[in-house]
């Protein structure tokens, strides 16, 4: 046995072209797919990242039916949020922190331009958001984040009092050599802060520091409106974010829309090596039959479908790519059989059986492919290393902020990769090495 591998080596070394020709076949079967899926890990952990550390955390605490009944009547699916409620979701396992959210529908009067407009208000507590999603600061184009410390009691404004902004069109003075006086509009200071997103900011040509009004009405269907200062701009840069949201401190909007101890969600972050769907099992063992626990896969959506159509393609890239070495090294095989036809029959004149014969052939594709698959996994593998230390920054269509992604790739699809490339040289030479051992002796020492 160890003869016949020495004399495999020693062939391939001896048949140079056509065994570089199939190394180098493998060779790009190998780096094409181990660089694409490198690629590709790097954007799907970017959109997993991004929906568990900037958006929505691992876990989602809601009521039932949250889905259909946010925008119709967003009072309707509120869920007790109390000292209780976060030490019954603290003290499960794997859960490192938990932080409420508040949605309502409301309108958006941006007091410069007097431009009044729907959108969804989404507040937060900043003490705890950041700790379930600290890549939300990412988010942030422009300005500052809201700070809860900064917060004063909101005041209910009456109807008749929302008239239009005092000052705004005052003049500012005449100047001192006797030109005309100019107007303008002068940056306001509020107890409340406030971030939009970019196309909020654009539809209302409004700016950091402006005055904006947030006008909605409180559980009891009553008018409320909390005057704020526009302190950040917040853009997410994916799919299925909503364009025209607001972000609020969670209290100020508790106490505006009189629903102290309540939220529409809540968020939780569980440990970075614990499996979302042991948790959510565990939480829904302990939470009421009424609230549902959502993990990021479900609460990704189109993002969810986008990442598994990528698989499906990529596995479809991967037959292809396969298929085309498969394909060379079949052919590569069958020339080499037909030029040694003379060494076959000499090799069986001296006593080799067929299959020592066959053996022979299968040993010396073995080889080829386990220096095409090596030098293609290491070469792919050291490129994915510099990308990823680097990171690989570009726009996608529509987005205003560079995503950046991290290459990276599993070392079980490593060895996965370079079973497949030697089980590919394998297959493919089982054909030409059988027919090779179907020879009769006299007939390849014949042959010239």
């Amino acid at each position: 046995m160890f003869d016949l591998i020495k004399v495999a080596v020693r062939n391939v070394g001896r048949n140079t072209r056509r065994a570089l020709i199939t190394i180098i076949t493998v060779f790009i079967g190998v780096f094409v797919v181990v660089g694409i899926r490198g690629l590709l890990d790097g954007l799907q952990n970017e959109i997993k990242s991004g929906l568990t550390r900037k958006m929505h955390g691992d876990i989602q605490i809601h009521r039932l039916g949250y889905e259909d009944t946010l925008e119709a009547n967003p009072y309707k699916i509120l869920i007790p949020y109390s000292d209780e409620m976060k030490q019954i979701l603290k003290d499960t396992k794997d859960v490192t922190e938990v932080t409420p959210r508040l949605k309502v529908m409301a309108l958006l009067n941006h007091q410069k331009s007097q431009s009044t407009t729907p959108v969804i208000i989404n507040s937060f507590s900043s003490q705890t958001e950041l700790q379930v999603v600290p890549r939300f600061r990412d988010a942030l184009l422009k300005g500052k984040m809201i700070d809860s410390s900064l917060e004063k009691e909101a005041v209910a404004v009456a109807d008749d009092d929302l008239g239009e902004a005092k000052g705004l069109d005052d003049e500012v003075g005449t100047r001192e050599n006797g030109a005309s006086s100019e107007k303008a509009h002068p940056r306001a200071v509020g107890n409340h802060q406030l971030m939009m997103t970019p196309s909020l900011m654009r539809g209302l040509n409004a700016e950091i520091g402006d005055e904006v009004v947030v006008l909605l009405q409180d559980k009891d269907n009553m008018q409320q409106a909390v005057v704020a200062t526009l302190v950040g701009v917040v853009d997410f840069a994916m799919p299925g974010a909503a364009a025209r949201m607001a972000w609020m401190d969670f209290g100020t909007l508790q106490r505006a829309a009189g629903v102290q101890g309540q939220a529409s969600e809540i968020a939780i972050r569980i440990k970075d090596t614990a499996d979302s769907e042991i948790v959510r099992g565990q939480l829904k063992e302990k939470l009421d039959k009424n609230l549902t626990v959502q993990t990021w896969i479900e609460l990704a959506g189109i993002l969810r479908d986008s990442m598994n159509l990528q698989n499906v393609i990529f596995n479809l890239v991967l037959f292809i790519v396969f298929s085309i070495v498969i394909s060379a090294i079949v052919n590569t095989s069958l020339m080499t059989v037909m030029e040694r036809t003379r060494e076959i029959g000499t090799l069986m004149a001296l006593g080799y059986r067929r299959f020592h014969i066959t053996l022979q052939f299968l040993i010396e594709s073995a080889v080829i492919g386990l220096i095409g698959g090596l030098l293609g996994i290491s070469l792919a593998v050291a490129i994915l290393f510099v990308l990823n230390k680097q990171g690989l920054a570009f726009a996608l269509p529509g987005q205003s902020v560079a995503t950046v992604l991290y290459p990276t790739i599993k070392g079980t699809f490593l060895a996965k990769v370079f079973f497949l490339a030697l089980l590919s040289a394998l297959g493919a030479s089982f054909v030409p090495a059988y027919r090779a051992s179907k020879m009769k002796p006299v007939q390849a020492l014949a042959t010239n």
